[in-house]
């Protein structure tokens, strides 16, 4: 009986990841959340990620903002030259976060950044993950350390972008070594036109 248990969830599992793997547009995960699309904020409540956070803070492209301890600047946004099946570019982000504790922490990508196109949230991407950590240089793969404090300074993402989306926000949430404190949150401004193609 249990060997029957044991073939059956193997074959489960093994069922799941060929789906999961599939690169069929059926099948591929989205990282596009439409609007009012509710997420988990951890205590049993769901909300956009838009709505969540009690702090704001709005900056353009290498301007400093500071919150809970951490200075955030967008130095530049990147278009990879790659794209989806569709067409949607893959982009990047190259950052400066500053840590001004005495304590290292991880944040990732797609706990503490999302992107707003009109009124959809784009999410982190795995693929966009894949594709970088082979082509791009001075990428760092999520999750990633912020040093007590000190900096960090990187290229983090992505994120596949809508190829009609002609403005964009970039949001990040400081939310330290909390991963469930999203009470403040960065939004930068960005162009379409402004993106720096990947050379």
């Amino acid at each position: 009986m249990k060997k029957n248990k044991f073939i059956a969830f193997a074959l489960l599992a093994v069922t799941a990841l060929s789906v999961g793997c599939s690169n069929s547009p059926a099948s591929s995960n989205t990282s596009t959340v439409t609007p009012g699309t509710p997420v988990s904020t951890g205590d049993g409540n769901n909300v956009s990620l838009n709505d969540i956070a009690e702090n704001e803070v709005d900056v353009n492209i290498t301007e400093d903002a500071n919150m809970n301890d951490t200075t955030f600047r967008l130095n530049r946004v990147i278009d990879s030259g790659t794209t989806d099946d569709n067409g949607n570019p893959y982009i990047y982000l190259d950052v400066t976060i500053s840590n001004a504790t005495d304590k290292e922490y991880d944040l990732s990508v797609l706990n503490n950044f999302y992107l707003l196109a009109g009124e959809n949230e784009i999410h982190f991407d795995i693929k966009t993950q894949i594709y970088a950590t082979k082509n791009i240089d001075n990428y760092s793969a999520s999750p990633f350390t912020i040093p007590a404090n000190s900096d960090f300074s990187g290229i983090i993402g992505g994120f596949i972008l809508p190829k009609d989306a002609q403005d964009f926000t970039v949001c990040f949430f400081p939310t330290q070594d909390n991963k469930s404190d999203k009470s403040n949150v960065v939004k930068v401004n960005v162009s379409a036109q402004n993106l720096d193609k990947l050379s």
